[in-house]
């Protein structure tokens, strides 16, 4: 077992200056839970960070929120791509010759890691992850052939997830539709 910090790199966000016509995007916290829901989050844009921490986000990059009850992470999909994170995230870049980053977001998403995280939270309302244990999060290392069979298992599940809360939203507007049609059906026939 490795530290995170032994097969990741992981950079802390930075403050995001807002501009309407910035030619900078944005990641924030509450993008993140966007993104875990397969949707498409609308960035924030501003200001190109001026900081040499600033990182833009990359194909294969993990986004871990710092704050809040839990610690979500997802790995970074096409319309984040090239944008920066925010204060309240983190980004981590996995040595891709040592674990593989689904594998890597599986990991972090077990309810045993999210329980070590949230154990390591400080602060009283909004509590913030440190980095210092994030970075010291132990990471069973499986043969990269296993790990690339858990990550395809784990987008399998993802993908199943999005498709039953899918089919629920489009059950729940059928229901709906079927019901405006029968009282509709009814009160035309009672005229």
């Amino acid at each position: 077992m490795l530290e995170l910090r032994e097969i990741a790199s992981i950079m802390s966000g930075v403050a995001v200056q807002e501009v309407g016509d910035g030619s900078a995007q944005f990641v924030r916290l509450s993008d993140l839970s966007e993104l875990r829901c397969g949707r498409i989050p609308v960035l924030a844009t501003g200001k190109e960070p001026a900081v040499a921490r600033a990182w833009a986000i990359d194909e294969g990059d993990l986004l871990v929120g710092a704050r809040g009850a839990s610690t979500d992470a997802c790995l970074a999909s096409r319309p984040v791509i090239g944008a920066y994170i925010s204060l309240d995230l983190y980004l981590v870049r996995p040595d891709a010759s040592k674990v593989d980053p689904g594998y890597l977001a599986a990991f972090l998403e077990l309810p045993a890691t999210q329980a070590a995280l949230a154990g390591s939270k400080q602060g009283s309302g909004l509590a913030r992850l440190p980095k210092e244990a994030l970075e010291k999060i132990g990471v069973p290392l499986l043969p990269m052939p296993r790990q690339r069979l858990i990550a395809q298992l784990a987008s399998c599940f993802r993908s199943e997830a999005e498709l039953l809360k899918r089919l629920t939203e489009l059950n729940s507007v059928l229901g709906r539709e079927a019901l405006a049609r029968a009282i509709h059906t009814s009160d035309s026939r009672s005229h």
